[in-house]
């Protein structure tokens, strides 16, 4: 089978699971998103409306950085616009457990104003 066309497949299916862990607030923000949200005046309703309203997400890369601590973890991100109608993207990486594998969270390592 085509991996484009699984792509396609998939892309809808993570979305509606990181929209769901959003709304049931267990997407934890890493102090660096936190940072990111504060130096460029963004605010919790702009990551809502930009999580809620994607219908596009883009694999970046297998997370590399030392909490790492699996292979699966991987970065997404998801460009929008705030609340301000500013064009912004948020960095969001799935976290898995080191051991058994098994999913924990999704972390928003990231949310900011773009600089493209």
């Amino acid at each position: 089978m085509d991996s484009t066309r699984i792509t396609d497949q998939l892309t809808p299916l993570v979305i509606r699971e990181i929209q769901k862990h959003y709304l049931d607030k267990k997407v934890i923000k890493t102090e660096d998103c936190v940072n990111d949200m504060m130096r460029d005046h963004l605010f919790e309703a702009d990551v809502e409306k930009v999580i809620m309203n994607a219908t596009i997400i883009e694999k970046v890369m297998t997370a590399t950085s030392p909490q790492a601590s699996n292979p699966q973890n991987t970065h997404y991100v998801i460009y929008g616009e705030s609340t301000r109608c500013k064009k912004v993207y948020c960095k969001i990486c799935s976290n898995y457990h080191s051991k058994t594998g098994e999913f924990i969270q999704w972390r928003l390592t990231s949310f900011c104003i773009s600089r493209k």
